[in-house]
């Protein structure tokens, strides 16, 4: 029998899980005050989201419609944006994936009585295997109500980070729901089996927020360039957008955009990431 994962307040103990199970709960992130306005603010941004046309349901990685799920949070409440980037999420961030990543995705998934699980993936599925030995992406979930094996709580094959590729689809594995409660964080390493829990519940909603994390000379999931409104941009300050790969592509600030280029990074950026290009330098400073 597959044991359960256990939440901790200790963020090394979390660490440590993480590297073990491919999977950790921090608990403790965020206090019961703060959980109740984050997730009024999210279902809020849930009707935004659908008056600004970005449906919240039906989408094919879902199996019915009985699952939400909110997009282009940073344009919904600036309280996304900080979430995203505090120091107790961005630690096992860097743990996984190094000083240099980009944010990828920043979404709400709310399970409703009814909703099925959802197919047993890797969040780095899109890498063709065999897979390094390093994570490319990291998966932190912010945590609105208490995961139940009821209400749709994630569900992990603990371990499977190590395998080197994704499951499957066709395969039967055995996965363990991950019993957690509000307010806090469960990270995921992006080579570990889950897939959202099917909500048996007749009454329970089950929300959390899930910040996506890539190493960063990956695509993002999302086109920020595109998908952010002007005004969102012009709110948000040069360090947050570089996090976003607003100003770049994979070569960083070595090719620089022309002057009639509508994005320009600001000079206090441009001096950062010129190791990008093309890897590091061997120990006699050849490429």
């Amino acid at each position: 029998m597959l044991a359960p994962l256990l939440a901790t307040a200790d963020p090394q103990q979390a660490l440590l899980d993480l590297d073990t199970h491919g999977a950790a709960i921090l608990s403790g992130a965020l206090p019961p005050d703060a959980v109740r306005d984050v997730r009024a603010r999210l279902l809020v941004a849930a009707a935004l989201s659908e008056a600004d046309g970005v449906p919240t349901r039906g989408y094919p990685f879902d199996t019915d419609t009985h699952n939400q799920r909110v997009f282009h949070l940073f344009n919904l409440d600036p309280i996304f944006v900080e979430l995203i980037r505090r120091p107790a999420a961005l630690q096992f961030v860097a743990h996984l994936l190094g000083g240099d990543f980009l944010i990828s995705n920043f979404s709400a998934n709310i399970t409703a009585p009814g909703s099925q699980r959802m197919q047993l993936h890797a969040d780095q599925g899109y890498v063709l295997p065999p897979w390094p030995a390093q994570a490319l992406a990291c998966n932190v979930a912010w945590l609105l109500d208490d995961f139940t094996p009821e209400n749709g709580g994630t569900r992990y094959v603990p371990g499977s980070h190590r395998h080197g590729h994704s499951p499957d689809a066709t395969g039967d594995h055995a996965s363990v729901a991950i019993t957690a409660p509000a307010g806090s964080l469960l990270i995921m390493d992006g080579r570990v089996w889950h897939q959202t829990g099917h909500n048996q519940t007749q009454d329970v909603q089950r929300a959390a927020l899930f910040g996506y994390y890539v190493r960063r000379w990956l695509r993002p999931q999302i086109n920020w360039n595109a998908a952010l409104w002007p005004s969102t941009v012009a709110g948000l300050d040069p360090e947050f957008l570089h996090l976003l790969g607003f100003y770049s592509g994979n070569v960083e600030f070595q090719i620089p955009n022309g002057t009639r280029a509508p994005v320009h990074a600001p000079p206090s950026l441009t001096t950062h990431g010129t190791s990008f290009a093309l890897g590091p330098q061997n120990a006699e400073g050849e490429r």
